[in-house]
């Protein structure tokens, strides 16, 4: 097999190809190059097998009716640089890295909001001028005057399409202290309420305080934010496009900017690539304006390049492909869906994202404790667990395994937590748990350690944890004796007490299992410092009884 390779990859990555075939690596970073002619690409294809590309133009069907190659990976979450119809009647398979840039996109997008917000780039542009003296210590109020910024805390932020970056960059906010108002008429509320409140476009224009693009191109969202909703906007309001150039009628944009209409811009994208010195935007102080720098990092190389190579080594092998856009092209090849993977990609953020938390909110420390999380994908059953001796702040998304209900893996590199046969014990004797968290919360831990259970003595306990949470027999860590005695502990409530080994929250998603560890959390606090004085009073039976058919309802509307 023979490879030519054109997008950027790791040394590492590429060393291990080498391995595995003949290489030819010509990034487009070091040579400059990019193809756009069909035929030219054709002839320096030619006696290749593999093309890893980036930004190679693959949109015409002379290059696929022509080509001889047996497989194409392109470097993009967005592969609109293939034409997927004509590979599809080549029977040509297209791997791509989606996501690989979502973190890269959503933490420049909370920067240039930070630099616009404080004025940090036209201070930094006056500071390295030449119009910049301080001769007296007026010189200076001036400046610190006329530079003054606001913050972001309670602003009303407006973000447009809430895929994955859009997500992401909601979280970050939340973080913040701003108001999320998000247009994504794809969605639905429930999902949208998960990130703040869903709006119409009309409120976002003419409310927000910064607005923030992430939707995808389409020829409906052409000019989305056309010269009518830009006269809309607040005049001390910024907008923010890291998304695409289509979306916005950048001339309107222009004429609103200079004439300080609104009150500056972040720009990433324009409709016309790559910029130049002469892009008009460059002329205006209120403007950042970058050229398409959204996913340029070096980890977002990392990504992809490890995202490649196991593609390629399972391609090879006639394994499953992670991330195939058209895997119906497969003949005699095992595949899990492509849509399957984009999904899974997310919930493993999600894994990762709450492991951080778990990890701030000091309810797990270094690689202790576990999360895992049931998916069910035409009936089959796949379950999504943190690796063994990880620790959180190092964890990657890549890191996370898929098995199968008997612990095997499906995929990852890595070794499953040694405590999988608790988790797997649970759900095949739960059908209503789909996540997991076993944690070592320091109050629930001191519980387990005196082999106490946590009582019913406050009523918001109840709905969340379903009654008594008691404290199941010691076993040894990862043993099937301690997974039955945690199945046999737990029953149907959402919440146990492992004997020195800190807790097990369950619950319908992974939200609701990390409200019940929060709730249980609390509730042994509370019961700790009540016992240190004297023995708490419990409630009443009847109350216990109502507050079970709450936990009851809530369980069946999966709202924990």
């Amino acid at each position: 097999m023979k490879a030519l390779i054109t997008a950027s990859l790791t040394k590492e990555v590429l060393k291990k190809l080498e391995n595995l075939m003949e290489v030819t690596y010509e990034s487009w970073r070091d040579t400059g190059i990019i193809y756009f002619d069909a035929k030219e690409l054709l002839e320096k294809l030619e006696g290749y097998d593999i093309f890893i590309t980036a930004a190679d133009d693959l949109k015409k069907d002379e290059f696929f009716e022509l080509t001889k190659l047996k497989l194409i990976a392109t470097c993009r979450g967005d592969p609109f640089n293939v034409n997927l119809k004509a590979a599809n009647k080549k029977n040509l398979p297209i791997l791509y890295t989606p996501l690989r840039n979502v973190d890269a996109v959503a933490e420049l997008t909370l920067g240039y909001m930070i630099c616009l917000a404080r004025n940090l780039t036209p201070l930094d542009r006056f500071l390295h001028s030449k119009n910049f003296t301080i001769v007296d210590f007026e010189d200076w109020v001036d400046v610190y005057n006329k530079y003054m910024g606001i913050e972001l805390l309670n602003k009303k932020i407006g973000i447009i399409g809430l895929g994955a970056i859009g997500r992401k960059v909601a979280k970050i906010l939340k973080a913040f202290g701003c108001v999320n108002l998000i247009y994504d008429p794809f969605l639905s509320d429930e999902i949208i309420s998960d990130y703040e409140e869903k709006v119409e476009l009309d409120t976002i224009i003419r409310e927000s305080d910064f607005i923030t693009i992430h939707a995808v191109a389409t020829d409906d969202n052409d000019n989305l934010i056309n010269e009518k909703r830009i006269a809309m906007m607040k005049k001390s309001a910024y907008i923010i496009n890291l998304a695409k150039g289509s979306i916005v009628d950048y001339d309107a944009l222009f004429n609103a900017l200079k004439e300080k209409k609104i009150a500056g811009a972040a720009l990433d994208v324009f409709p016309l690539e790559p910029i130049d010195e002469d892009n008009e935007f460059l002329d205006l102080e209120n403007v950042i304006v970058s050229p398409h720098f959204g996913g340029n990092t070096i980890d977002v190389i990392q990504r992809q390049s490890n995202m490649i190579l196991r593609d390629l080594k399972a391609w090879l092998n006639k394994e499953p492909l992670t991330n195939i856009l058209n895997p119906e092209v497969l003949k005699n090849h095992p595949q899990i869906n492509s849509k399957l993977n984009e999904a899974l990609y997310n919930k493993k953020k999600q894994i990762l994202d709450l492991c951080n938390n778990l990890l701030n909110e000091e309810y797990v420390i270094g690689s202790a404790g576990n999360v895992s999380m049931r998916i069910i994908f035409e009936g089959k059953q796949m379950i999504l667990i943190t690796p063994s001796n990880v620790r959180y702040d190092e964890m990657k998304p890549e890191d996370i395994l898929i098995i199968n209900l008997e612990g095997k893996v499906i995929e990852g590199e890595r070794n499953p937590s040694v405590e999988k046969h608790l988790h797997l014990g649970i759900y095949k004797a739960r059908e209503d748990v789909n996540a997991i968290i076993h944690a070592h919360g320091i109050y629930s831990t001191i519980l387990s350690t005196l082999n106490l259970s946590l009582p019913p003595i406050i009523e918001e306990l109840v709905p969340y944890l379903g009654g008594e949470i008691v404290c199941a027999e010691y076993g040894e860590a990862g043993t099937e004796e301690l997974a039955n005695n945690v199945v046999k502990g737990l029953e149907e409530n959402n919440a146990v007490l492992l004997a020195n080994h800190g807790n097990i929250c369950c619950g319908s998603h992974l939200d609701g299992a990390y409200m019940v560890l929060k709730y249980l959390e609390r509730g042994a606090k509370i019961y700790y410092l009540a016992k240190l004085l004297k023995d708490p009073n419990l409630l009443p039976e009847d109350t216990i009884d109502y507050e079970k058919d709450i936990f009851e309802i809530f369980k069946e509307s999966k709202k924990i």
